[in-house]
């Protein structure tokens, strides 16, 4: 088993090559949790390839390293493998992430994780409160009309015909 862990604009890509053991990733995923703790990303890119698919972890042991890399809730983790099995196996821990609260999915192509990754860091700031409590004191959609359904409402309003129907 041999690995890259590069830097690049916005997260960071780590790319495993060969793996052959649960162990030889648990070595891989401590090495991407140094180089994060150097360079403060909150997307990583896990990119493993030419590696045997792994469909039983041990929980305690693996998501405890993978806690601690995508363990603050600002933190995205996008899996990337090169065969159909290996990307089934991804699916699987990244459910198993998921179910544990982590921010983990994976994909089958390197276009797509990055742009999910990309789209998580842009995510809109909380509002400010001046800005809430403009929207607080606007009404409700309900009570809102806009001056098209206003126009439409007197357009169609009709006179009762019989104005002892009430």
């Amino acid at each position: 088993m041999y690995y890259l862990i590069t830097v690049e604009p916005g997260y960071l890509r780590a790319t495993m090559f060969d793996r052959e053991t649960l162990e030889e990733t648990r070595e891989f995923v401590h090495a991407v949790i140094r180089e994060n703790e150097k360079h403060r990303r909150s997307a990583i890119l896990i990119d493993v390839r030419l590696s045997r698919s792994l469909f039983h972890v041990e929980p305690r042991g693996f998501f405890a390293y993978f806690r601690k890399l995508a363990g603050n809730s600002s933190c995205s983790v996008a899996l990337l493998g090169d065969i159909d099995e290996l990307n089934l196996s991804h699916e699987y821990l990244a459910l198993l992430a998921r179910q544990q609260g982590l921010n983990v999915v994976s994909f089958r192509d390197e276009a797509t994780a990055l742009r999910w990754l990309s789209a998580r860091q842009r995510r809109p700031e909380r509002r400010n409160r001046s800005e809430r409590r403009q929207s607080a004191a606007e009404p409700p959609p309900s009570e809102r009309r806009r001056p098209r359904e206003r126009r439409l409402r007197s357009i169609f309003a009709l006179p009762n015909p019989c104005p002892s129907c009430g």
